[in-house]
């Protein structure tokens, strides 16, 4: 199966950032131990599945709330000028 996939540290009590491979995640681990465990496997790490939550409204940057209004106004204007 596909991924995204992120790596999960229990001993720092974190999760990475999706990602499409289960290689990248095991990447990201592998940097992680290094850098904050020096390069030792914390019982209990793992790789898994993540599944994309839908953003809302709240959740989005300016620039994309900017650029979705934006399209629906440019979508509006149009139907309005085909119509007319």
């Amino acid at each position: 199966m596909g991924g995204p996939y992120a790596y999960r540290c229990p001993l720092c009590r974190t999760t990475s950032l999706p990602v499409e491979t289960k290689a990248a995640a095991q990447a990201e681990g592998h940097v992680h131990r290094r850098k904050f465990h020096g390069g030792h496997h914390p019982d209990g790490e793992e790789v898994i599945r993540v599944q994309y939550t839908p953003k809302g409204w709240r959740d989005m940057e300016t620039w994309e709330k900017v650029a979705s209004v934006g399209i629906v106004l440019a979508l509006l204007i149009g139907l309005w000028v085909k119509a007319g």
